[in-house]
Formats: structure tokens, sequence, C-alpha cells
């Protein structure tokens, strides 16, 4: 893979070699009306896919919705929940990882063992 080297170009941040908006997504916020939702979601972290990944959503308990926009270059990872290279992601197979979601909240049982020590 080609070395990506940060640039300042045109007063916005660019990635060596790429096309922002046409390689990679280069929003500079979060766009209105995105059609992603947290209704009957679980809570957790979620890759906007109309996006490109660059937009996550935090989902809560609750069913209120954050969301958050990726650096340029970067897009949200769902398999590791964090903002990574767009070189690195998959975002066509993100809804696919959404699952993941399910080991953050867990609640365990206490191990009886480690109660009596």
């Amino acid at each position: 893979m080609k070395y990506l080297r940060q640039q300042i170009h045109q007063g916005r941040r660019q990635v060596d070699g790429y096309i922002a908006g046409v390689d990679y997504p280069a929003y500079e916020s979060v766009p209105k009306g995105l059609s992603f939702k947290c209704r009957n979601r679980l809570p957790g972290y979620y890759a906007d896919t109309e996006t490109r990944c660059q937009v996550w959503h935090w989902c809560l308990h609750s069913g209120h919705q954050y969301s958050f926009i990726c650096p340029n270059g970067t897009v949200f990872n769902q398999a590791v929940r964090v903002c990574d290279w767009w070189t690195n992601v998959n975002c066509p197979v993100a809804e696919q990882l959404y699952n993941n979601n399910d080991e953050l909240y867990r609640t365990t049982e206490p191990n009886p063992e480690q109660q009596n020590l």
C-alpha cells in the first residue's frame, strides 16, 4: 500500500495521491437528514454506511442518538469501533458487524469462587 502522508491542500486536509470526496468521504460536519436511527438497536456504536462510514452514531439504552464525524482521511471501523484510515475499512460490510455491540454493556454473573477471595 502506498505510504499515506497528510498535507494541507487548499485549506483542507488531503491524503496524498487520493481525491477527497471521491476516493474517501470528506464531510466537514455530520450531514442533516441521515436515515440511520437508534430505534430497536442495541446500545453501542454504529458506522453510518450512507456517509461511507465517515459518520458514526452512539446509541444509548434510552434510544437517544448522538452522531459524530471522523476526521477526513479516516472512517469509522465497525470491527473495532474507532476511526481508522479509510484504506483499512471495508465500509459496505459495516452493517454486518453491528452485532459486535452486544459485547458492550453486557452484565455477567458473579463467579462464586471469586466472591470467597
